[in-house]
């Protein structure tokens, strides 16, 4: 189940972002879905993000426990480097799964962990991935290379990662290519698609910048607002929350880009139509 993607933001002065971007679907069967599950984590106290694709229900509800420790100071100092917050991050993940007995419904999961060493221009992004092997109870712990020199979408995973890895093949021909925004037009462009049954809804944004601790994005999909992959229906707005609309342009919370003017140019080239012929066979 699941599409995520991880992607490196760089400007003229160097890195500047690292984003977090999954689906919203959980699924039970090929038509038993919510289309409203929490699947991308971000911390308020540090520069941290989560993200996981596999067994959908250990890892959401340990990683909202690992975010309550973290978020009050019991997990790690505030002056502990980003090795040393994974280090005890992954404790802590090993300690909740450790905690089962006889045969729990638990199948392979993989958690993505996103983060930021100091701030400003000094901001450095590191990327780990923790599977866990639901037969052995054992876990496998990898931290991805990260190139500088551009943005890109540094790993994708889920099932629905070849659509993910083939729309950003698309975005990487266009005049686009080498953006922060053209990655996250790949990502979006792989859940309208639709090829991925397992994946779908709306998407969800978590990210660091160089500045402050972690964010949750909201996002209007469709002209309809989201927050932490629920519908936000209460119509309020909050000062602390940034949006992004569906071209992953900065918006307020009804939906209006905050600098229409400055709003960047959108090739007009069919990606999904060019996943199509990738991969759909004709009947």
């Amino acid at each position: 189940m699941t599409s995520i993607a991880v992607a490196l933001s760089v400007d003229s002065r160097g890195p500047s972002a690292l984003y977090i971007l999954t689906d919203s679907r959980i699924t039970w069967g090929p038509k038993d879905r919510w289309e409203g599950g929490q699947k991308a984590f971000a911390s308020r106290r540090f520069p941290d993000v989560f993200g996981y694709f596999g067994d959908a229900y250990f890892p959401s509800m340990m990683l909202r426990q690992l975010i309550e420790q973290l978020d009050s100071g019991l997990v790690c100092r505030d002056e502990a480097s980003a090795d040393e917050r994974h280090e005890a991050i992954l404790q802590v993940m090993k300690v909740a799964m450790s905690r089962t007995s006889g045969r729990p419904p638990i199948t392979n999961f993989t958690i993505f962990h996103g983060s930021r060493m100091s701030h400003e221009m000094q901001s450095r992004f590191s990327v780990w991935e923790s599977c866990f092997n639901a037969a052995t109870l054992q876990w496998t712990d990898v931290e991805h290379d990260i190139v500088k020199d551009g943005s890109y979408l540094i790993l994708a995973g889920g099932t629905g990662s070849i659509y993910v890895n083939s729309s950003k093949e698309e975005w990487e021909k266009s005049p686009a290519a080498g953006t922060s925004r053209s990655t996250v037009w790949a990502f979006f462009d792989a859940i309208r698609s639709t090829f991925d049954t397992l994946s779908g809804a709306n998407p969800q944004i978590v990210g660091i910048w160089r500045i402050g601790p972690a964010r949750t994005f909201g996002i209007h999909w469709n002209d309809v607002p989201y927050f932490a992959g629920l519908r936000v229906s209460g119509g309020l707005s909050s000062e602390q929350v940034r949006w992004f609309d569906s071209d992953f342009e900065p918006c307020d919370h009804l939906g209006r880009r905050l600098k229409p003017e400055k709003a960047h140019l959108k090739p007009d080239i069919d990606v999904i139509e060019a996943l199509r012929k990738r991969h759909v066979r004709p009947r």
